[in-house]
């Protein structure tokens, strides 16, 4: 299983395209390592038996089920409402679980100083972008004490530009707001979102980036400013869904070559520990083309600080580059893509003999922290 193990690992290395464009996956598998064995880490199922005591999962049942309801309602589906509610407990309670700190990456295209807004279906000047809805419902969790953590803030971004029928498919539209935005949670931990299904791009799978941040203040522009970030991650679709989701218009004209999850590498990293980074799914109506409402726990440590660049900040009327992004200006066109500056794709060379050099080095650094 070791040897498996590091094998995936310099795949991921050696492998650019699993990458956004313009990032290296070196540290995000390190620090991945990291993460699966520190010494403090819980998950959110360590806490579910505490949870269900205290009737935690039956009241989140509950009202993730009126809240689907509702939705069936607005679309016109009410027949649809579940009479039988046995299994609720089960999707929305002890399988809607998710992880403590998935801790990947949060991209190159974070942009620090996004909106407070529930609906991030559009971007600049209003355009709400074509897809597939999703309404996103997610529990943030103290795994130090199994609470409710209130008064968080949830950062939810997706390179929407990877989506077709996104303007002129510019993959570094990092100022386009959309499919971006900061919810705050609940005295019941719990924020929403209603977003789009991400699309795809090549050499990863369809995938979401989650921040939570804590302690920030909210600022008269509905921006948020202080604190720390204890959380930093990515989410993802059951394969099921996601086939379905390609099948249907707009996705269906996206070119690019589809990576299923089990042939991403990161993917496949986040279930490591014991982790289930996927979001329990349901069909609004008949149709997924009426929507998708997803649900998701995510177990924290308030007291941890995780250190994320972003890659721009966002004022009031424009971003202003953060002082060592990788962005030598905002990347508002394909000529602006990082350049490798040897072969190998479009990520970042490791220094020292290329990607597969780097690849090399860290898989013998990783097997030998392995042996410690």
């Amino acid at each position: 299983m070791q040897i498996f193990f590091l094998a995936l690992v310099f795949v991921l290395l050696a492998t650019s395209s699993f990458a956004h464009p313009g990032e290296s996956l070196e540290p995000d598998v390190h620090r991945r390592l990291h993460h699966l064995e520190h010494p403090a880490r819980r998950g959110v199922f360590e806490c579910t038996n505490e949870l269900e005591k205290r009737g935690w999962i039956s009241h989140q049942a509950d009202r993730r089920h009126a809240h689907l309801n509702e939705l069936r309602e607005q679309v016109g589906y009410s027949p649809l409402a579940r009479r039988d509610r046995s299994l609720d407990a089960e999707i929305f309670g002890r399988q809607a679980g998710c992880v403590l700190d998935p801790e990947v990456t949060e991209g190159p295209y974070w942009v620090g100083g996004e909106l407070i807004r529930e609906d991030i279906r559009s971007g600049r000047g209003g355009k709400v972008e074509p897809g597939i809805v999703l309404y996103l419902d997610i529990n943030v969790i103290d795994v130090s004490n199994c609470q409710p953590v209130p008064d968080a803030f949830v950062e939810r971004l997706t390179l929407v530009s990877w989506l077709p029928g996104n303007g002129d498919g510019n993959p570094f539209e990092i100022y386009n707001q959309c499919l971006r935005g900061i919810q705050p949670t609940a005295k019941n931990g719990t924020v929403s979102f209603i977003s789009l299904v991400p699309g795809h791009y090549t050499g990863r799978a369809n995938h979401l980036h989650i921040i939570i941040h804590h302690g920030a203040t909210r600022l008269k522009n509905d921006t948020i400013s202080g604190g720390t970030i204890s959380h930093v991650g990515q989410l993802y679709f059951d394969q099921s869904v996601l086939k379905t989701v390609e099948d249907t218009a707009p996705y269906t004209a996206n070119r690019q070559r589809w990576t299923q999850n089990d042939r991403d590498g990161l993917f496949r990293l986040g279930f490591r520990g014991g982790d289930n980074p996927i979001i329990e799914s349901q069909m609004v109506g008949r149709s997924i083309k009426d929507g998708l409402w997803g649900t998701i726990d995510i177990g924290v440590n308030p007291l941890a600080v995780r250190n994320p660049r972003n890659a721009s900040l966002f004022p009031a009327d424009s971003e202003v580059r953060t002082s060592g992004s990788m962005w030598g200006t905002h990347p508002t066109s394909s000529a602006a893509l990082p350049r490798p500056s040897s072969g190998g794709g479009p990520g970042k060379t490791l220094r020292g003999g290329g990607l597969i050099g780097g690849a090399v080095r860290s898989v013998r650094s990783i097997f030998q922290h392995l042996q410690n």
